[in-house]
């Protein structure tokens, strides 16, 4: 259930705010949740059902990138608590992961092949090609293969 309201930035606190939602979230098995949503989109140009869409299609970042830095990065395990640190590994797992989908839409069989096979690729044997395709001005992904 969602329930939309026409907002102004100074009514929320977020510059560009042209519309908030309340939206109730349930799923079989689980509490209830309830979240507040707040676009720069006016209610003419987003209605209640559509933003219900887009709102499951963000799901999409959820089990995907943050699952692959879950799954092959132990994201969610980092007790890494300086809030500096918690930046640079991010930044540094994005860009490893970045790194990875470009080498996996360049293999030939792309769904057959893992975050582990590139770390594999990346790993001591072959750091000099790693430390290359960062630094180099144009990177070619063509030598890793």
């Amino acid at each position: 259930m969602i329930r939309t309201a026409a907002v102004t930035a100074e009514d929320v606190g977020f510059p560009m705010a042209a519309q908030a939602a309340r939206l109730l979230r349930q799923t079989e098995g689980r509490k209830d949740e309830e979240v507040a949503l707040i676009t720069s989109a006016p209610r003419a140009e987003l209605k209640a059902q559509r933003w219900l869409r887009l709102n499951r299609a963000g799901w999409g970042i959820e089990s995907g990138l943050h699952q692959r830095l879950d799954v092959s990065y132990n994201d969610d395990r980092c007790r890494v608590q300086s809030d500096n640190g918690m930046w640079v590994l991010g930044m540094f797992r994005r860009i490893a992961n970045s790194l990875f989908m470009e080498w996996r839409a360049a293999q030939r069989r792309p769904d057959h092949v893992t975050t582990t096979d590139f770390q594999s690729l990346m790993a001591q044997d072959h750091r000099a090609a790693a430390l290359r395709l960062v630094l180099n001005k144009r990177p070619s992904l063509k030598r890793l293969s």
